[in-house]
């Protein structure tokens, strides 16, 4: 599914909004946003799950 979402927004240059705590999922993405409480505590481009899993980590999470 999340492989049929990336298609989508290359073919056609959609915008797709994730919410996800799966790092795997987030890295599908071109660019992960993280908060916090309600507040941006990080951003991501080019994310891999490593990457997401280590900033979710910083975040205590």
């Amino acid at each position: 599914m999340l492989g049929l979402l990336r298609s989508s927004v290359k073919e056609t240059g959609q915008t797709v909004v994730m919410v996800t705590h799966d790092p795997v999922a987030a890295a599908y993405a071109d660019r992960v946003v993280l908060l916090a409480d309600g507040r941006l505590a990080g951003d991501i481009d080019a994310p891999t799950a490593e990457s997401v899993l280590d900033a979710l980590r910083g975040l205590g999470g």
